[in-house]
């Protein structure tokens, strides 16, 4: 039995948070439609903010940059997960990639972006410097955090060797899941079975070097 069997609902979300989360979501989709269009030097914090109808002050209070505002992947775990995740049993390695894959997948099947998205962002970062340098301090932002969590589940300090190892492994996994998912020629069903996965692909391999 999994951790996934008995799960808590989530509070109901606000109004308010609503609609921060799609004012948020239609500043990453414009920013994104402009550089496609227009190429990344060529648009602007006004051109998106006039895009979505709104400042370039309520700009700066969802993203820092015209590169973060590009990448609306999927940040920390949100506390309801996070929370599932470190109360969970067994603090050996196998039970804590097994519920770190099921809380990881949730969030992902939530919040992550299409095939096309992911492509173009990638595509994007590969070629502006900047756009790089940003998407890698974020996914360095997400995996600190990650080490975080898992330091409170297995009570291990967030900077010692084993938290900052199991967290750079479940985000090295969770993009060979995201690959897979977008080399899938059917995206109906979403990243989470394919990040799920992953997964235990990565805890049969575990499981294997401990038996040789």
């Amino acid at each position: 039995m999994t951790t996934t069997d008995h799960r808590p609902s989530a509070p109901a979300e606000g109004l308010r948070a609503r609609r921060r989360r799609q004012t948020r979501a239609d500043l990453h989709a414009a920013t994104l439609r402009l550089v496609r269009e227009l190429g990344f030097a060529k648009v602007t914090v006004e051109m998106i903010s006039t895009e979505v109808g709104v400042s370039p002050r309520t700009f700066f209070n969802y993203f820092p940059s015209k590169e973060a505002a590009l990448f609306a992947l999927p940040g920390a775990l949100p506390a309801p997960l996070a929370d599932r995740f470190a109360e969970g049993p067994g603090r050996d390695t196998d039970a804590v990639l097994r519920d770190l894959g099921d809380v990881l997948a949730d969030h992902l099947q939530e919040a992550a972006p299409s095939p096309r998205e992911l492509e173009d962002i990638l595509r994007i970062a590969e070629g502006v410097p900047s756009v790089l340098a940003t998407f890698l301090a974020q996914c360095e932002a997400v995996e600190r955090d990650l080490a975080g969590v898992i330091a409170l589940r297995t009570g291990t300090p967030a900077d010692g060797a084993d938290a900052e190892l199991l967290a750079g492994l479940a985000m090295a996994t969770v993009r060979s899941g995201l690959k897979r998912w977008s080399q899938q020629s059917d995206h109906s069903a979403g990243p989470a079975a394919s990040v799920r996965g992953a997964f235990t692909a990565l805890r049969a391999l575990f499981g294997r070097a401990a038996v040789q």
